[in-house]
C-alpha cells in the first residue's frame, strides 16, 4: 500500500538540503567572457521557452506513472488546469485520489475514509500550476541540457523560506523548431525533507483541452457534500 507521503509528494512537496560549510583556499578563475556570454544566452533561451510554455499551455491531460521512493509503481490519469487545479485519478485498485481546486490540495483516502488538505501554495505543485509570472516566487532555476541531455530543459524549484517543503525538478522536452509551443512536459521528481525521491512520468499528453469543472470536485468519504472549486 502506498503511504500518504509518497502519494502526495509524488504530486507535491519541496526538498531541504543540508550543506557543510566550504573553505575556499583560492578563488577560482572566471571563465572567458565569451563562455560567460554563451552560458547566459543559453540560460535566457531556456527561461524564455519555459515562460512561453507556462503562458501557452493552460490545461493538460495525460497518462502518468508514479514511482515511489520504495520503487513501487502506480498509474493513472492526470488532468491539470492553470491556475492551481489538478487531479490524479489512480487506477481502480488504488483507493486514493488527489485533487487541487485552485486553492487547496486534497488527498482523499477512500479505504479509511479520510481527507487531508494542504494549501496549494505550500506544495511543490505550485511550480507546475502557476504561470510564468510565478517562476520567481518558487525560486526557479532553469537549466538547458541537464546532465548533458540535449533537447531537455529542467526547472528546479524550492521555497528558500520553507526548505522543509523540499525540492522539485520539472523536465521538459524541446519540440520541433517552429512549433507553437517550444516545450512538452515530460516528468518531474520531488525530493522531500528526508531525501526521499518520488517521480512522475507523463505520456500521451494532450495540451489545451477543455476540462469540466466537475474534475475539481470529489466524493467526500466522510459523508459530507462534494467539495467544489471556488468560483
Amino acid at each position: 500500500m502506498i503511504k500518504i507521503a509518497a502519494v502526495l509528494w509524488m504530486a507535491s512537496g519541496f526538498a531541504a538540503y543540508g550543506q557543510d560549510a566550504l573553505v575556499v583556499l583560492q578563488e577560482p578563475a572566471l571563465p572567458p567572457l565569451e563562455e560567460q556570454t554563451i552560458a547566459e544566452d543559453t540560460s535566457l533561451k531556456a527561461l524564455g521557452m519555459v515562460q512561453t510554455y507556462m503562458d501557452s499551455v493552460k490545461s493538460l491531460e495525460a497518462q502518468f506513472v508514479q514511482r515511489a521512493p520504495d520503487g513501487g509503481l502506480t498509474r493513472g490519469k492526470l488532468s491539470l488546469a492553470r491556475p492551481g487545479r489538478v487531479r490524479f485519478d489512480y487506477t481502480e485498485d488504488v483507493p486514493f485520489l488527489v485533487v487541487a481546486d485552485g486553492k487547496t490540495l486534497n488527498f482523499i483516502d477512500y479505504e479509511i475514509g479520510q481527507v487531508t488538505r494542504w494549501p496549494v501554495k505550500d506544495t511543490p505543485l505550485r511550480a507546475l500550476l502557476g504561470g510564468s509570472t510565478d517562476l520567481s516566487s518558487v525560486g526557479a532555476n532553469i537549466e538547458q541540457a541537464p546532465g548533458g541531455l540535449e533537447g531537455l530543459v529542467a526547472l528546479h524549484a524550492n521555497d528558500p523560506d520553507k526548505p522543509e517543503l523540499g525540492h522539485i525538478t520539472v523536465y521538459f522536452e524541446e519540440t520541433a523548431e517552429g512549433a507553437a509551443v517550444p516545450l512538452r512536459l515530460l516528468s518531474w521528481a520531488v525530493t522531500d525533507a528526508q531525501g526521499q525521491i518520488t517521480t512522475v512520468e507523463l505520456s500521451d499528453g494532450q495540451p489545451n483541452v477543455d476540462l469540466d469543472d466537475s474534475l475539481w470536485e470529489f466524493d467526500d468519504p466522510r459523508g459530507l457534500a462534494k467539495r467544489r472549486r471556488p468560483r
